[in-house]
């Protein structure tokens, strides 16, 4: 045991020490009376007391601390190892900490940090660095709700309040489409961009549920889309259940399945799809307030134009309804569930498939006659 009891880099219960047969630094602590031991996978001191640090706060909870000793670092560092990673938004957490972190840095106190004027310059350099009003409060918002966690968890011995900023209302992303311009998009798009798009315009669905739409998810007997797989939780941007018009069927019936996601690039998932985009959209003589919010942004026009009730639009485009919660439950018993939405979607489509030369195939799939109506802007 005498190899590991100099404790210069120490963590709770946890320091840092060498073994003689190797380089790389090991993260030590007692069970009992026995020596447990971790590699960190470096022999760089630095980078081993963060791999330390990050094994202490993922472990431990650090006892009931005075806001004016504890680090900010290690509260938000903790909150995102013991709880945020777990979540639907872990990515964005750790983005949001990581702004948290590298502007105040490792040792100044929760008590100095979030002193008005220094929040202050935090929101100024946040500004500074392109970050719209949203995002600058989604990175406050991180920050209090891991001062609050820490507070309920009786770590910290007070309160502490973090503000935010006025966002003034935002326009919806993505300009609004017409049939003619959804068509020649669809006529210049690659193949997995195609899906993308089609899923889109067939459902009004986020982007990023359609990307990460597999098809264990795509029901053909009910004719259903659960759009939000089981392991995920829900969340404000609610994901869901929705019924597929014909054409989207018949559109999905022909898609090859090479992988476990319904959009997918040489039988991988689709990570990133922004440069397809851009392509496309520039093939297709489409000006840059275009992006793939641009179909849903149709989709609920033509909806309104369709005259179609607002609980199904609601429902359909995810915005969570009183009562809606119920009615999913039930929805592949239920054979008028979003009946008109789902007709008015068919009718988009059937138009749209009528001017793409990429979706003739799909015309004969329905027999809805949609004439030449167009969406306007």
């Amino acid at each position: 045991m005498g190899r590991y009891t100099k404790r210069e880099h120490v963590a709770g219960r946890f320091w840092l020490d060498k073994r003689s047969n190797s380089p790389a630094y090991c993260i030590c602590w007692l069970e009992g009376r026995q020596v447990r031991r971790k590699s960190t996978g470096t022999d760089d001191l630095d980078a081993a007391i963060r791999v330390l640090k990050a094994h202490y706060l993922s472990e431990d909870s650090p006892e009931v601390q005075d806001v004016s000793r504890v680090p900010l670092a290690d509260v938000v560092q903790a909150y995102y190892l013991q709880h945020g990673q777990h979540l639907p938004a872990a990515k964005w957490l750790r983005y949001a900490v990581a702004h948290w972190v590298r502007f105040f840095g490792e040792t100044i106190s929760v008590w100095n940090a979030t002193r008005p004027p220094r929040i202050e310059r935090f929101i100024d350099d946040l500004r500074e660095r392109g970050l719209k009003p949203s995002s600058i409060n989604a990175v406050l918002t991180a920050g209090k709700a891991a001062l609050n966690r820490s507070w309920r968890r009786g770590e910290l011995t007070r309160q502490i309040h973090v503000p935010s900023i006025k966002v003034t209302r935002m326009q919806p992303k993505g300009r609004p489409l017409s049939v003619e311009e959804c068509a020649a998009w669809l006529d210049a798009s690659a193949p997995h961009f195609h899906t993308l798009l089609f899923v889109c315009l067939a459902t009004g669905s986020r982007p990023e549920a359609v990307k990460e739409l597999r098809w264990e998810q795509v029901d053909f007997e009910d004719g259903l889309l659960h759009l939000n797989p089981e392991e995920r939780e829900q969340t404000s941007k609610h994901r869901p259940v929705v019924k597929m018009p014909p054409i989207l069927i018949a559109y999905m019936r022909q898609l090859p399945r090479e992988s476990d996601f319904v959009v997918s690039y040489r039988g991988r998932p689709v990570d990133r799809y922004y440069t397809a985009l851009g392509e496309g959209r520039k093939r297709a003589g489409l000006d840059e307030r275009v992006n793939l919010y641009s179909a849903r942004h149709t989709v609920a026009r033509w909806m309104r134009k369709e005259r179609v009730p607002i609980e199904e639009i609601s429902g359909q485009l995810g915005h969570r309804v009183r009562g809606f919660a119920i009615t999913e439950i039930y929805a592949a018993y239920s054979p008028d569930y979003q009946q008109n939405a789902t007709s008015a979607l068919e009718r988009l489509l059937h138009a749209i498939a009528t001017r793409a030369q990429s979706c003739h195939t799909l015309i004969g799939s329905s027999t809805t006659n949609v004439g030449d109506r167009i969406l306007a802007d």
